[in-house]
């Protein structure tokens, strides 16, 4: 059974292993170049992914999109990015542009956290405190763990994020998590509210009102006067001012009034509370029947022999704008179709596939087809069960689409097909474990682009490499690159258990960067 694949690409991330990153004070920096980042992002740019949705997100610099800013988002992840990870986390948890799931929420979090994101953990104990569902293989009748929380906070903390810091702070001065600490709840608010954390600058100013002991250096009006410049409204009644409208930096209203709630964070922002909920669209909600027509620019896309078979023989006759939240996955997973290679097929020579299909209110593809030409049923039958398992940002107007996908899958070598090593059987091998590293030239824009990338191929009986496809995400280039250098190695054939050589899969993990 094939992973999602956000989940599989965060498990090959905790494989390679990451160091929890360091996050401090976040200064705001130049306006984004849409352009520069998106171009970046699309030749496999994980960080520019990520660095993109989060201004289309908060809409600094650009115009807010959360479906836009949600795609890039899945897009980092996809492609190894922790950070990416966790800003998705916050999405799922609160239902933005993507179908609330506190199980999501909950694993990306906890996996982001492992493979080194600081802010994760925060995130990831923020959710524990709160109560949300832990995930599938842990005991959901157990109290959480109480010191594993505020570890998690602790660390987030001692790593400079600053929403670590709060809920660090707040763990110590409600006393809900272990004993109450009031003078260290004050230096991790304040250490909060240093780094731009209104939320922090106002429960620091309560904490003085009741307690000046804990800041005597601090007065409640010159930490609620900064809180206030980020629109926290009990901030501003305080000193008398007047509220400014809210932006991107405000923190959630149920951060606000519950003054022992835990914030989830996103760079940039003023943090979510976990049981925040973003409200549904009210508009017109489009049909699968409204959707399922295609305009005249995706219908000359399709050969005409295939295009009864795919319904697309009549188009809408309107244009449409392109949705680039789905199209920027479509165009990273694309090359998950090779996974196909390993199915069965009805002919030996080239084919190529197109797959049609729509995006329903839970992110999913629905009413999924395919065809191919020449046809192969069992072939479009395991591209459909592909494309199935993807998942995108929910369109506020109801079911998005239809999107189209393609790929051309490369004749059958002769002979009998490959077939997955077996119980006693000898795998293939390369003759020198280094030569394919060796002989890599990935082109100069995708340099530094995927870290390691791991990849599936057959091994015939007399050591001949082919059908090399993807595995993780990667860009096309990347997979050209490994695979002619995966052609100029020697490779020592597979066997059975009984000794015969014969065609077998294996797979490789190949380091990329900066090759």
């Amino acid at each position: 059974m094939r992973q999602p694949p956000l989940l599989a690409s965060l498990a090959l991330a905790a494989v390679l292993g990451c160091a929890t990153a360091p996050e401090g004070p976040r200064p705001a920096g130049p306006a984004p170049d849409p352009g520069a980042l998106g171009g970046r992002c699309a030749r496999g740019f994980p960080a520019d992914c990520r660095t993109l949705g989060r201004a289309y997100l908060l809409g600094e610099g650009v115009p807010r999109d959360d479906r836009l800013a949600a795609g890039l988002l899945i897009q980092s992840c996809e492609l190894g990015d922790p950070a990416g990870c966790a800003d998705l986390g916050v999405l799922y948890a609160i239902g933005r542009a993507l179908p609330q799931s506190d199980e999501r929420a909950v694993a990306l979090s906890r996996r982001a956290c492992e493979q080194g994101s600081a802010l994760a953990c925060s995130n990831q104990g923020a959710l524990l405190a709160e109560g949300v569902a832990p995930l599938p293989d842990e005991d959901r009748s157990a109290p959480a763990d109480e010191g594993r929380i505020l570890r998690l906070f602790r660390t987030s903390c001692d790593a400079g994020v600053p929403e670590g810091c709060l809920d660090l702070g707040t763990a110590l001065e409600q006393g809900k998590l272990g004993p109450r600490e009031l003078g260290q709840a004050g230096k991790a608010y304040r250490r909060s509210c240093e780094a731009g954390l209104a939320l922090a600058c106002h429960r620091l100013a309560l904490l003085v009102r009741e307690h000046p002991e804990v800041a005597p250096d601090l007065t409640q009006s010159a930490l609620e006067a900064r809180a206030c410049a980020q629109a926290v409204a009990p901030a501003c009644l305080a000193v008398d001012q007047k509220a400014p409208p809210p932006g991107s930096r405000t923190p959630s209203t149920r951060l606000v009034d519950g003054r022992g709630s835990y914030a989830l964070g996103i760079p940039g922002a003023g943090g979510f509370h976990p049981g925040d909920l973003s409200p549904a669209s009210t508009g017109h909600k489009r049909s699968p029947e409204e959707a399922r027509r295609p305009t005249p620019s995706l219908q000359a896309q399709v050969p005409p022999p295939l295009r009864a078979r795919l319904g697309v023989e009549v188009a809408s006759g309107e244009s449409q704008a392109a949705d680039p939240a789905v199209e920027g996955l479509v165009a990273l997973r694309r090359l998950q179709l090779g996974a196909c290679y390993e199915a069965p097929r009805a002919i030996d020579g080239k084919a190529e596939v197109l797959a049609l299909f729509l995006v329903d209110a839970d992110g999913r593809p629905a009413d999924v087809r395919s065809a191919s030409v020449p046809e192969d049923a069992p072939l479009e039958a395991c591209v459909r069960d592909v494309v199935g398992e993807w998942e995108f940002p929910v369109a506020a107007d109801g079911y998005s689409g239809p999107h189209l996908v393609r790929f051309t899958f490369e004749p059958a070598p002769a002979g009998p097909p490959p077939a997955p090593a077996g119980s006693g059987a000898l795998r293939p091998s390369l003759r020198d474990p280094s030569c394919v590293e060796r002989h890599l030239a990935v082109p100069p824009d995708y340099r530094g682009a995927v870290g390691a990338a791991t990849v599936r191929l057959a091994v015939d009986g007399s050591g001949t490499p082919g059908l090399v496809h993807a595995l993780t995400p990667m860009p096309e280039p990347v997979l050209a690159a490994i695979t002619s250098a995966i052609g100029r190695c020697e490779w020592a054939p597979g066997a059975d258990a009984s000794g015969r050589p014969g065609p077998q899969w294996t797979t490789l993990t190949v380091k990329v960067a900066g090759k």
